[in-house]
């Protein structure tokens, strides 16, 4: 395995190319073509969740398309199994988190509205319901739960805390979209264009370094900017942001990481990135997932861009020092879902689809 150090670079940006290393990745469950896995959550070596949804063989009147389902897996320690959701109208999970085997926490849509429900260790449990999109759920302890979302029927945002058995309606910013929870008098939150802080009583929004960005392929489709795409909220005080670059409805190649540190604000430049997902690594350093991709302009008439996917990696930060690692070659067409650490394992679970044959849903594990 190949690693560089850091360079650290304060009020500037530092161009940090990872330097490919030997993957340590090999798929530990493989599912079918209909089914499709939307979130990880992993407590220990023998505890770790997936959660989606499958089709099935009815077909929507409406629309023709297949009905779909809650789709719950389970690793053990020994083999990845299908487990019973709570059951009723579920259609789909779009989130879970567990804070350990017995505080299992999932967020699905009914075609109607969301729904929340607790896994005890012994039977499911309904947490709430309602005509809202939930956009993110954190469970950091046995203790607390955090949810963020969206009400359909007025549009506005919501952000709620369960603590000692009820929920209290805590205030949002409209542009709140999803949080990362360090303790409850610091959770970070972020949207596309903004990122703020809880402080236990109001947010805030974070005054963040001046990201430059890079030259669009073709000018001539607005302006380039910058979007955040993943906040993370470490255990030891430190926070991660990954940024990317938009232009108009089109990604352009390349992210940084922002890195706060000691109060103090680095960035590490990857040039072709676009990180999707950050996730600790339960000993103080990060994993991000991401992919590389090139941009081509195309002829006029079509679509402005073409992509072409370089590589699927999970980069690692660790004692300051960035690895990169490939999960899969670009050829089998995996698109990421999530990556998570597996706690006291030192080893890590990414998961997605393929879109080539043997096309499906995939997990895989670092050992």
């Amino acid at each position: 395995m190949y690693r560089i150090p850091v360079a650290v670079v304060l009020a500037a940006l530092a161009m940090v190319t990872p330097v490919e290393a030997d993957s340590g990745w090999q798929v530990a469950f493989r599912g079918g073509a209909r089914t499709y896995l939307a979130d990880l959550a992993a407590t220990g070596p023998a505890d770790a969740w997936a959660a989606g949804r499958r089709e099935t063989r009815k077909l929507d009147p409406r629309t023709g398309s297949p009905v779909t389902a809650p789709l719950i897996r389970h690793w053990n320690g020994r083999e990845w199994t299908e487990f019973a959701g709570p059951g009723g109208p579920l259609r789909e999970i779009s989130l879970i988190e567990a804070s350990s085997p017995a505080d299992v926490w999932i967020a699905g849509d009914t075609g109607a509205g969301s729904v929340l429900s607790r896994w005890d260790g012994r039977r499911w449990r309904l947490m709430g319901s309602g005509r809202t999109t939930i956009t993110d759920l954190d469970v950091p302890d046995g203790e607390h739960a955090w949810v963020v979302g969206r009400d359909d029927r007025t549009r506005g945002v919501f952000f709620k805390r369960y603590h000692g058995g009820r929920w209290t309606s805590l205030p949002a910013p409209a542009s709140l979209r999803k949080i990362s929870v360090r303790t409850p008098g610091e959770i970070w939150g972020w949207g596309p264009s903004a990122v703020m802080r809880w402080d236990g009583k109001a947010w805030h929004p974070v005054a963040l370094p001046a990201v430059a960005v890079p030259a669009a392929a073709l000018p001539a489709y607005g302006p380039v900017r910058v979007r955040y795409d993943a906040v993370l909220a470490t255990a030891n005080g430190e926070v991660w942001i990954a940024a990317g670059f938009q232009q108009g409805d089109w990604t352009q190649p390349g992210a940084v990481l922002l890195h706060r540190r000691g109060g103090t604000w680095e960035q590490l430049r990857l040039p072709g990135d676009r990180v999707t997902t950050l996730s600790g690594d339960g000993s103080g350093g990060v994993y991000a997932a991401t992919t590389r991709q090139s941009i081509t302009a195309t002829p006029d008439g079509q679509d402005p861009y073409a992509y072409t996917t370089l590589s699927i990696d999970a980069l690692r930060y660790a004692g300051g020092v960035l690895t990169r690692q490939s999960v899969t070659p670009p050829a089998t067409g995996f698109e990421w879902t999530d990556l998570v650490a597996v706690p006291r394992t030192g080893s890590a679970l990414a998961a997605g689809f393929a879109w080539k044959p043997p096309q499906g849903d995939v997990i895989f594990r670092n050992s």
